[in-house]
């Protein structure tokens, strides 16, 4: 096990390193990347609280967001990444 598994789930150094991000990765990818999730950030560096403060203000705006789209049915919602097709 490395070193610091005890703090990071005991997990193995593969997957560890499965969100490992180098700065000159950070300009390649989509900025959807879960890897630059900020409570994600946060928990894998062993800072709990602002792992979960992080976490509870996304779903926040989520629930909000929901609850929006619920009391404004005449606007559309559209997806930004994907787009409906029949297969």
């Amino acid at each position: 096990m490395p070193p610091q598994s005890d703090w990071q789930y005991y997990f193995t150094n593969f997957a560890m390193n499965l969100n490992y991000l180098p700065e000159k990765m950070k300009l390649k990818l989509p900025r959807s990347d879960s890897r630059f999730r900020t409570d994600q950030r946060a928990l894998e560096e062993n800072n709990i609280e602002l792992a979960t403060s992080e976490k509870h203000r996304l779903e926040e705006k989520q629930r909000a967001a929901r609850k929006w789209r619920a009391e404004n049915p005449s606007h559309e919602f559209k997806p930004k990444y994907f787009k409906k097709v029949m297969d």
